[in-house]
């Protein structure tokens, strides 16, 4: 237990010491902020340039729209950090070091596992601020009010809202299992983020091939640019167009379907990781 905590602290601190963490920090915000503006921009655009004082909660939909971009960039570049975590620190020696050190190699997985509640909770975090403070600048959070009538009340929209976020938190950790999986399997950092990202994409472009079935794997509740999530309904919500949202049954597979398939990933890791040479 304790080789796997040091492993976690040392890989936390790393990543904190690191710039690039904070650089991809600043550009998924950045993007999540810019999307949410420029679906101000877009509405104001089709009122003829301004957006009518008459209507509340215009804010819903630009911040729905800017978190939803950060988040599927967001989930790639999770992927990626995962995945060349173990390849890259094999290429370097810097897991041979480790195990000299009092690290088994089943730590050298779980010690990394446990970061992924910090990068996702980050990832969710910073995205959704940088929406938010986009999408605040030239609308309001009130009750979605369309021709005077109220359409969803502020509480109904921050609810919807709430259920997607945790609705994605699961299938975001199990895209972190998946990469360090990966990242155990390949020859080096280059080939396990390329591996990782390419069998992520080709389940995302294919799954409308799976039918329901693709709903018993992790990947579908990813958001993503062909997105069956939470996420790619709540557009829709926040636009008034409907009020159904997420299905309740969706969203109870979207918190318990991922799991097993993380607790496999990583038990399947420290199995190969355990017979490689370092």
């Amino acid at each position: 237990m304790s080789g796997l905590w040091r492993v976690f602290r040392a890989e936390l601190g790393r990543h904190a010491r690191q710039r690039s963490t904070y650089f991809i920090g600043l550009v998924l915000a950045a993007l999540a902020g810019a999307r949410a503006l420029l679906a101000i921009g877009a509405t104001a655009a089709e009122r003829g340039g301004t957006i009518d004082p008459m209507t509340s909660g215009t804010a819903w939909a630009p911040f729905v729209d800017g978190w939803r971009a950060g988040l599927v960039l967001g989930a790639l570049v999770l992927l990626s950090v995962a995945a060349r975590s173990i390849a890259g620190d094999r290429d370097s020696g810097v897991l041979r070091l480790a195990v000299t050190r009092s690290a088994s190699r089943v730590d050298l997985v779980w010690g990394r596992l446990l970061l992924a509640p910090v990068f996702v909770l980050a990832l969710v975090a910073v995205t959704g601020a940088a929406a938010w403070g986009g999408a605040r600048l030239g609308a309001d959070f009130g009750p979605l009010v369309e021709d005077g009538y109220e359409l969803l009340t502020a509480a109904e929209l921050r609810a919807e809202v709430t259920r997607s976020v945790l609705a994605v938190l699961p299938a975001l950790f199990a895209t972190f299992a998946f990469g360090l999986f990966i990242s155990t399997l390949a020859t080096g950092a280059t080939i396990a983020v390329t591996t990782a990202l390419g069998v992520f994409l080709v389940f995302d472009l294919f799954k409308e091939v799976l039918g329901e079935a693709r709903y018993y794997v992790f990947a579908s509740y990813v958001p993503t640019l062909a997105d069956t999530s939470a996420w790619a309904e709540l557009p829709g919500v926040a636009r008034g167009f409907s009020d159904a949202g997420f299905s309740a049954p969706l969203l109870r597979a979207a918190l318990i379907v991922p799991w097993p398939g993380a607790v496999f990933f990583a038990a399947a890791a420290c199995l190969v990781l355990s017979r490689r040479s370092l």
